[in-house]
């Protein structure tokens, strides 16, 4: 069973993302070959980054940082719920991001993202991003239009829009499981040296 961390990509108060992670949860709770939990980064109180030592280095001083990195240590997968602003992902996502790096290392990402344009731009701006850690990110994504799959401040998907989230999570499962036996040889590897 593949453990995945839905994350929700803002901390912005806002009725949207919430609306979003809970439907993106919602599609996971009937499958059989997954296990996801929402992992709020805001749970975690991050500051701005305080850790002295890059997070490559796994070396956190930082409760809240040590905290932050063991929980995602349990996850196998990660579906990023991201919303786009100003052209790219929200700062606290980021923020969050860079407290943490090998915490990621030869897992799988998937993208559910939305805003104005569908917020394709953030999802790339996170492709990048992601590519850093070494986490393999599926193709397919889900995007979701403010104007056309929100009605009065409610998320409603149309088929179209929701449609290839069941792709990515099958990609997620596959490359998920696929990347298990690559962090099992890195740990033997590791170990040896």
């Amino acid at each position: 069973m593949l453990n995945i961390a839905i994350i929700p990509g803002t901390s912005r108060p806002q009725a949207l993302n919430p609306q979003i992670v809970s439907w993106v949860s919602d599609q996971l709770a009937g499958r059989d070959d997954v296990r996801a939990e929402v992992v709020d980064f805001a749970d975690f109180e991050l500051p701005l980054l305080d850790e002295v030592i890059p997070a490559g280095a796994k070396m956190y001083e930082n409760d809240h940082t040590k905290a932050w990195g063991a929980k995602l240590d349990e996850f196998d997968a990660f579906i990023f719920v991201t919303p786009e602003y100003n052209h790219s992902i929200s700062g606290s996502l980021k923020n969050a991001l860079d407290f943490v790096a090998t915490e990621f290392n030869h897992k799988v990402a998937g993208i559910v993202n939305y805003g104005a344009d569908k917020g394709v731009r953030a999802a790339e701006h996170l492709r990048h991003i992601l590519a850093n850690y070494k986490l393999a990110v599926v193709r397919d994504q889900a995007s979701f239009s403010i104007f056309s799959d929100v009605a009065d401040g409610r998320f409603a998907p149309t088929e179209v829009s929701a449609a290839p989230f069941a792709t990515m999570v099958s990609d997620l499962v596959a490359w998920g499981e696929a990347l298990k036996t690559v962090r099992e040889g890195a740990a033997e590897d590791e170990a040896a040296a």
